[in-house]
């Protein structure tokens, strides 16, 4: 996640052989909400805005506000769910990048398809999310993030 968004700060021998076209495509699909999606297009009663913004959103059905953005990569199998963000509020000029994992199968039974997503883990990933973000929203700071890099390809 970091060296697709930071590649410039990512030493070169780890950084994505993309181009910039690549980077562009790559950073708007991990952004892109199902309600943003012409190709493919998704069902909405389904696949809702926050759909798989596990981190801040967790299971919410209401839109995702203006001043977030946020670009992941979010799964689900076998009782583990994750997701990998950067998350961005461009009004309050706060930033963080988080990664998590949490296995939620109080069964103990593997492939039943019964594991607790929407009881346990949807929750935990959207409080998690969310103090982090209050964390950061109170946060000190000397240096401010500058979104040029990341937004300005997207327009």
């Amino acid at each position: 996640m970091q060296s697709v968004i930071f590649p410039a700060q990512t030493p070169k021998q780890q950084r994505f052989n993309l181009s910039s076209e690549d980077r562009k495509f790559l950073l708007q699909w991990m952004r892109t909400t199902p309600d943003k999606s012409v190709y493919p297009s998704y069902d909405s009663s389904e696949y809702y805005p926050a759909y798989a913004k596990f981190l801040m959103l967790g299971s919410e059905r209401g839109l995702i506000p203006n001043k977030i953005k946020i670009f992941s990569k979010a799964g689900d199998a076998y009782g583990f769910l994750l997701d990998i963000a950067y998350i961005m509020d461009i009004e309050a000029k706060v930033e963080f990048m988080l990664s998590a994992v949490i296995y939620v199968n109080a069964d103990g039974i593997l492939n039943d398809n019964n594991y607790d997503y929407k009881t346990i883990g949807l929750p935990f990933m959207k409080n998690l999310g969310n103090t982090l973000y209050q964390y950061e929203l109170n946060r000190n700071r000397v240096y401010h993030p500058n979104f040029d890099d990341i937004l300005n390809p997207l327009q």
